[in-house]
């Protein structure tokens, strides 16, 4: 008897060659996806290490908003008036001492960026080595806000936790001072307190593609005037200076 002839034949070249390639797309379409995906978790660390340490500089300026910055609180020198306004028992010029909210009111804060930079941490040698002291806490002031603001400068300025890829990333802190009185800088009818203090944290990330703004009210003085509140009228809703029964 004759053997049948098989029908199976091999694969010729063009069709090892279509596979090859469908099998390359294939990969190729893998390896960017992996590459994207791993981009992704970046940007979202990012992200939540710029979220965290917005909210640090907020928390850092309402808890401390009863110091004063270049002196120490505690100093028996300082005296406060009942409109809240310090002066120095020694008779020195007092007018530069002024509240963490007042301060940043005139001066603010901007981070020095090294953008482009490798970013440190605090817990190797190499940070050590690259930063010139291992502890953001190494160096202390006798006040509150300049401590603050070198803990702000040693984490933004030598990218500490957070990178910074351009120049067009800012990292900066702001304050406003809104009131309703003649020469406030800005004015609003709906605001009886001298003045409220209003905080702006501004942060640009990943080549100033992504913003992060916190908006937080800092501080605030009550208005004052002889004892009497906004109005004319006292705390128990009584004018002042009227008769009683």
């Amino acid at each position: 008897m004759k053997k049948k002839r098989s029908n199976n034949s091999g694969l010729s070249i063009l069709e090892a060659l279509v596979s090859t390639a469908i099998v390359g797309i294939g990969f190729i379409a893998i390896l960017q996806m992996t590459n994207f995906s791993a981009q992704s978790i970046t940007n979202s660390g990012e992200r939540t290490k710029a979220n965290y340490l917005t909210g640090m500089i907020a928390e850092d300026v309402i808890g401390s908003k009863n110091t004063l910055f270049g002196i120490n609180s505690d100093s028996e020198d300082i005296q406060y008036g009942q409109d809240g306004s310090v002066s120095l028992s020694s008779g020195a010029d007092a007018s530069d001492v002024v509240k963490f909210s007042e301060h940043l009111n005139t001066d603010g804060w901007n981070a020095q960026l090294n953008c482009g930079g490798s970013t440190n941490t605090s817990n190797t040698a190499d940070a050590a080595n690259n930063t010139g002291q291992e502890n953001i806490y190494d160096t202390q002031n006798i006040d509150a806000p300049r401590n603050k603001k070198q803990k702000w400068d040693l984490i933004f300025n030598e990218n500490r936790f957070l990178k910074c890829r351009s120049n067009n990333e800012t990292k900066k802190v702001e304050v406003f001072s809104v009131c309703r009185w003649p020469g406030c800088t800005n004015q609003s009818d709906l605001v009886f307190d001298e003045p409220i203090f209003i905080g702006r944290v501004e942060m640009k990330l990943n080549d100033g593609k992504k913003r992060k703004f916190l908006y937080f009210q800092s501080d605030y003085k009550i208005k004052t005037d002889n004892g009497q509140a906004p109005g004319g009228q006292d705390g128990g809703g009584g004018m002042i200076g009227q008769p009683s029964g």
